[in-house]
C-alpha cells in the first residue's frame, strides 16, 4: 500500500463570529440540484502539487479549485505549478523542503484568511484571491452537495484511515471501517455520483468518498465565494445569478486586504528566506501558455527519453509530470509572442 501524505491540522471549535453557510443561504431557496453531477471532467490533468511528498494538502486543494473556477465560468484556466503551491505553504507555515521538521501541515481556517487577504500565487506570479468564504456544518450531506453544485468546489476537511488509502489505491470509495483515523486531509469536493459518493480531487486524481464516510469523518469544510465561476451572462454552474451572489458577498465579508506585490514578497522573504526556492521572487511573465496538447506532447517525449535511458525505474510518472509541464511552459515562453 502506498502511504500518502496528509497535512490538515485538527479542526478546532468555530468562533462565535464565524459565518456559517446557513447564515447566508436558505436551502429551501437554492437552485434545483440533479441527483448526480461533476465538474472534474472540465480539467484534463490534475496534479499532486507536492502532496505526494509533503503535507501541503490544504494548498494543493486551493490550486485545484483555482484551476477549475474560471473554466466553469467559460474562461481560460488558471495555471499553477508545484513551486507556487509550496511557496504559499512556506510563507504561511514556515515550511522548508530541506527541513522535514517544518512540514507540520496547515490549519484550514487560518489558510482561508490568507487566501482571502493575500491570495495564492499562480504561474504568472499573480495573486488569486477569493471574495469571501463561509463555514459548513460537519457531516451535513445536503449542504455539502448543494454548495458544491452551486459554487463549483468546496474545500473539504476529513479524517483519513490507512484503510482509506488502500481503497484509494484500488479505486474504491472511501468507507467507514474498523480502522482508526491516522490524520486529517483537505481535498476539494467537485461533484457527487449516482451512488451518493462525493467526488474529490486528491493526490492527482479523483477519490470517491461514500456518504457514510463523509457523515462520520468530515470535521470541517469551507465554501469560497469566487466570482470567477460566473459566466459571461452572470450565472454560476448552479445557475446562481451575479446580482444575488453579490448581495450574499456583502453579507459575508469585508473587502480583501490588498497589498502590493512588493510588500507581499518582502514579507514572505522576511518570514522565510528559503521560500525563494519556490519562486516567490520571480515569476513567469510569458503572455502565452501551452495548450493541453503541448503539455501532453512534452510529457510523452520526456517519458520516451527516460524509458530509452534505462532509468525509468528511478522516477514515477507523477513526479515526471511537473518537469514536463515546466519545460512546455519554458518552450512556449521562449517562442514568438502570441496574441492574448
Amino acid at each position: 500500500m502506498a502511504e500518502y501524505p496528509l497535512g490538515k491540522l485538527p479542526a478546532g471549535p468555530l468562533s462565535k463570529k464565524a459565518i456559517m453557510f446557513d447564515d447566508v443561504f436558505d436551502m429551501t431557496k437554492m437552485p434545483a440540484m440533479p441527483t448526480s453531477f461533476t465538474y472534474d471532467d472540465r480539467i484534463k490533468s490534475w496534479y499532486t502539487y507536492g502532496n505526494d511528498e509533503y503535507g501541503d494538502c490544504v494548498w494543493a486543494a486551493k490550486a485545484h479549485m483555482h484551476m477549475l473556477w474560471p473554466v466553469l465560468g467559460g474562461y481560460g484556466r488558471n495555471y499553477l505549478w508545484t513551486r507556487n503551491v509550496l511557496s504559499d505553504y512556506a510563507a504561511a507555515t514556515g515550511f522548508r523542503a530541506d527541513d522535514p521538521s517544518t512540514d507540520q501541515g496547515t490549519d484550514m481556517r487560518s489558510a482561508a484568511e490568507y487566501h482571502r487577504k493575500t491570495g495564492i500565487r499562480d504561474s504568472r506570479g499573480e495573486r488569486q484571491r477569493v471574495e469571501a468564504y463561509v463555514n459548513m456544518i460537519p457531516g451535513n450531506l445536503d449542504q455539502l452537495a448543494m454548495a458544491t453544485y452551486v459554487f463549483g468546489a468546496v474545500e473539504l476537511g476529513v479524517l483519513v484511515t490507512a484503510d482509506n488509502m488502500k481503497q484509494f489505491d484500488r479505486n474504491e470509495p472511501w468507507t467507514v471501517t474498523a480502522d482508526h483515523p491516522m490524520g486529517g486531509h483537505c481535498l476539494p469536493c467537485v461533484g457527487r455520483d449516482a451512488d451518493g459518493n462525493f467526488l474529490c480531487i486528491t493526490w492527482g486524481r479523483i477519490a470517491k468518498l461514500s456518504s457514510p464516510f463523509v457523515e462520520k469523518y468530515m470535521d470541517e469544510a469551507i465554501t469560497y465565494l469566487d466570482t470567477q465561476i460566473l459566466n459571461k451572462v452572470g450565472l454560476s454552474p448552479g445557475a446562481f445569478d451575479k446580482a444575488t451572489l453579490m448581495k450574499m458577498l456583502a453579507k459575508v465579508s469585508p473587502q480583501p486586504v490588498i497589498r502590493t506585490a512588493e510588500e507581499i514578497a518582502a514579507a514572505e522573504i522576511e518570514a522565510n528566506p528559503e521560500v525563494i526556492r519556490y519562486g516567490l521572487t520571480s515569476s513567469t511573465t510569458a503572455n502565452a501558455f501551452p495548450t493541453d496538447e503541448q503539455f501532453e506532447a512534452a510529457f510523452k517525449l520526456m517519458g520516451e527519453f527516460l524509458d530509452n535511458s534505462g532509468y525509468s525505474w528511478a522516477i514515477s510518472k507523477d513526479k515526471l509530470k511537473p518537469f514536463a509541464d515546466q519545460i512546455a511552459i519554458a518552450v512556449v515562453a521562449a517562442g514568438p509572442k502570441q496574441e492574448e
